[in-house]
């Protein structure tokens, strides 16, 4: 009996200790459970983080692209993508990625490399690259998991993460921009081109660079037909990238659309440059860019639509191509009757299809009959003031200018009243320092937001007559928005700080500039990360 309540009461006193056993058990495993949540998600917090940075880095590095054997910019690419990474010191440094919070800090690698996706110019002998991939690794540590070294397991100590991201180059995505165009038409236009840019004369390989602008940008939303545009207007539904055209000397005004648009083009009337008698006796509180309005000093809006009718061809318009995929020899849309036609043509106006050796109908575009000398200032000033009128809320502002950059007009082509309209000396307009006038024009333009794109055509040695210390090289540069918007062609001397571009083998021609333009107006993208979808190649 005994032996029996003492087996009875060791047996009790065993399912006690199992229970403290299991109790201890459970309370570690709920412990453990509620640890990882918590560490799980701190861990997505640092992923999250971890993949922004990455995917701002390779958007960065792609935005350097692309790497060409005429232009080595791996370097460039790969420091880009570095400095935008999550790394310590640099613009996307995040704490959770660094120490003290990270057991091993950010480290990001940048790879160049090649793409087949996104109808892109694919890689070759001199296309090294066109797209980028970044990853970024990081190793944070555990708070409550980390007890399990206890047991052995060392590695729960710390999570290691990683992140990738594919990005390529520029030409993937554009806009919405809108674009005045201002080209030269003075009498030196009228000259052979020499085979440099094309076979005609000097105004007709402009204008074809104008039509490769108008076969590259995007007239409607991609998908179909951009559909009819309102009776009397250049615009197609659903708008994205809208041109204007703008030419110097200035012609009547009136005459300037059906003279330069219609087909076939008629004689031209030039007039010498209007800006003074514009402006009438308005004092300028700000000659270098007089502000157009009501108040004292003041140019008004009357005046300024004065000058607009006698600088521009076309307004904006989106009417250049039928739809976004448009190609072939026939690209452009070519309007019936030209300057009679119910829309203004603008692509009448720069010679139809003849770049693309399609239709072009009767359409001989603009004409350099001359006359009158080089005075870009006006135009520059016309243009911007026009796109700060005109253009759409969600649209970003672009000027692109061609000429020799030599401005002299003569006080006689100006009537002698330049300087005799409340400006001062030197000061827009006037007859004097005409390419610094241009050169604060477009700091105020630039200022403003307007990217503005200069290219050179026929540049010679000095130039800017009328400026004391300044060349036409110096003055183009000075008013483009930086030196990678800033172009001279091969029949010009070599600028300082112009860009060289290379397409179809010839370095610099007109077709290979206003390429480069339009692929500096895209902007890059991010790829999946499946290699084979986007047919991933690392640079070799």
């Amino acid at each position: 009996m005994n032996r029996k309540s003492g087996s009875l009461l060791q047996s009790i006193n065993d399912e006690s200790g199992q229970t403290l056993i299991w109790s201890a058990f459970l309370f570690a495993l709920m412990l453990g459970i509620g640890g990882l949540t918590v560490d799980l998600g701190h861990a997505y917090i640092c992923s999250r983080e971890l993949q922004a940075s990455t995917d701002a880095a390779a958007m960065a590095a792609a935005s350097q692209l692309p790497i060409t054997t005429s232009n080595q910019t791996t370097n460039t690419v790969v420091s880009t993508g570095t400095q935008y990474g999550s790394q310590s010191g640099k613009y996307n440094a995040i704490a959770n990625l660094n120490t003290p919070l990270a057991v091993t800090g950010a480290t990001t690698t940048v790879t160049p490399g090649c793409v087949t996706v996104g109808g892109l110019a694919q890689c070759s002998s001199t296309l090294l690259a066109n797209a980028v991939m970044v990853k970024q690794t990081v190793t944070i540590p555990t708070m409550f998991i980390r007890a399990l070294a206890a047991v052995g397991i060392n590695s729960a100590k710390s999570i290691t993460l990683s992140a990738t991201a594919f990005a390529q180059m520029r030409g993937a995505q554009r806009g919405p921009y809108d674009v005045a165009m201002l080209i030269d038409t003075t009498s030196s236009m009228q000259t052979s081109d020499g085979g440099s840019n094309c076979t005609g004369t000097k105004v007709q390989c402009a204008e074809q660079g104008a039509q490769i602008l108008m076969s590259e940008f995007s007239p409607c939303l991609p998908g179909g037909a951009c559909g009819t545009p309102a009776a009397g207007s250049g615009n197609v539904p659903n708008a994205v990238d809208e041109l204007s055209l703008f030419t110097f000397p200035a012609q009547t005004a009136g005459s300037q659309l059906g003279n330069d648009e219609s087909c076939p083009s008629k004689t031209l009337s030039e007039i010498p440059y209007p800006d003074s008698t514009a402006y009438g006796t308005v004092s300028h509180s700000n000659p270098r860019m007089p502000p157009v309005g009501t108040a004292t000093g003041d140019i008004t809006s009357t005046n300024l639509q004065t000058l607009v009718n006698q600088y521009q061809v076309v307004g904006l318009s989106s009417n250049y191509r039928a739809s976004d995929s448009t190609t072939g020899t026939t690209p452009l849309t070519v309007a019936s009757g030209g300057g009679t036609s119910s829309a203004p043509s603008i692509v009448d106006a720069v010679g139809g299809n003849s770049y693309f050796t399609g239709t072009t109908g009767t359409c001989n575009g603009m004409q350099a009959k001359g006359g009158e000398g080089t005075y870009y200032a006006g135009a520059l000033f016309v243009g911007q003031e026009y796109l700060a009128n005109n253009s759409r809320s969600n649209a970003a502002n672009v000027m692109i200018l061609l000429s020799d950059g030599d401005a002299g007009s003569s006080t006689t082509s100006f009537s002698g009243s330049l300087n005799n309209s409340g400006s001062s000396k030197g000061s827009y307009p006037s007859s004097t320092s005409m390419c610094q006038q241009a050169v604060d024009i477009a700091t105020a333009a630039k200022a403003a937001g307007t990217k503005i794109y200069v290219v050179g055509y026929g540049v010679a040695s000095g130039g800017c007559g009328t400026d004391s210390g300044l060349t036409a090289c110096q003055a183009l540069r000075q008013i483009a928005s930086s030196d990678q918007n800033f172009f001279v062609d091969t029949s010009s001397v070599a600028c300082a700080g112009a860009t060289s571009v290379t397409m179809n083998g010839k370095t610099n021609s007109l077709s290979a500039i206003f390429t480069a333009i339009v692929g500096d107006l895209t902007l890059p993208r991010l790829l999946p990360n499946n290699l084979t979808t986007i047919g991933w190649t690392p640079a070799s």
